[in-house]
């Protein structure tokens, strides 16, 4: 024998004596004692969607006691038990108040969340986390009314590193370079490794003048990184100061990245520094 159940989008078959006999013994049941089942499933499934807590819920369970109603019961006893299995679900998703039902959930959590905005080479922060540090001034010097400067460097002749010393020394030289230009800044500005050998500094409530004081301490950070003897490491530094805060980080960045060229354009271990939205515009350019 095989009982069918039919609902929209949705055949489920239960074949074999025992499907018959169940399929007989709930077709006898009066309707009051099938949503009475109903409302017990639900209240069990509540108790299960509590006690796991919010990392795990058994959502989709909610259907199983709404179709066995609806089917033998009628439309609306199985809408009452729907109305049911969003109660519990609810009242158990405000009881659990995003508690996690182990303690190790959100300090994983966060650690992922960490991993994410952390460089893979040389272990500061990334491109996404630039991204969030750079939004979150931008917002801030909209809102009262302050300056900040972006430096983008290109290390020159990087490749040369590469061919001659090999990958793992390019490696180590990026990881040199990361912990040389953090060593000289402050503990507020952010130095970000965007890719292969280019770098971004963010320097909060920073003016055209400290922009330029640490612009050059940055090239004095990186003379001092030595691939091998007799080399010293250069680069072509772009930097913006903003008076108005651009649109967004990717406005931010495209401004940098064409004063960056225009440096590299002009010669090596040069610095293009532009400062934007003043009246008249003000550029200025260090060999």
């Amino acid at each position: 024998m095989t009982a069918l159940f039919l609902i929209p989008g949705v055949a489920v078959r239960i074949n074999g004596s025992l499907g018959g006999r169940l399929d007989a013994w709930l077709s006898r049941l009066p309707a009051p004692a099938l949503v009475i089942t109903g409302l017990v499933i639900v209240a069990g499934l509540g108790w299960m969607d509590f006690i796991t807590g919010p990392e795990l819920t058994p959502l989709v369970f909610y259907l199983v006691p709404v179709v066995l109603v609806a089917w033998y019961a009628g439309r609306w006893p199985g809408a009452t038990i729907a109305c049911a299995g969003d109660l519990a679900w609810m009242l158990a998703d405000a009881l659990a108040q995003h508690d996690y039902s182990d303690w190790s959930i959100p300090y994983w959590n966060a650690g992922e969340r960490e991993l994410a905005r952390q460089d893979a080479l040389t272990g500061g922060p990334n491109a996404r986390a630039f991204y969030e540090v750079a939004g979150a001034e931008i917002t801030r010097a909209r809102r009262y009314i302050h300056p900040f400067s972006v430096a983008y460097l290109d290390l020159d002749d990087f490749k040369l590193v590469n061919d001659r010393l090999g990958h793992l020394a390019g490696d180590a030289v990026l990881r040199s370079v990361a912990r040389a230009l953090s060593s000289v800044l402050r503990s507020s500005d952010l130095v970000a490794r965007l890719g292969g050998d280019e770098f971004v500094v963010l320097l909060p409530e920073a003016g055209a003048a400290p922009a330029r004081l640490a612009t050059e301490k940055l090239r004095g950070a990186l003379a001092d990184v030595v691939p091998a003897h007799g080399w010293r490491m250069t680069a072509s530094i772009g930097v913006a100061t903003f008076l108005v805060p651009p649109e967004s980080v990717d406005e931010l960045l495209a401004a940098v990245d064409r004063l960056m060229y225009r440096a590299k354009q002009g010669g090596k271990n040069g610095v293009a520094h532009e400062t934007r939205n003043e009246a008249p515009e003000r550029r200025a350019h260090v060999p």
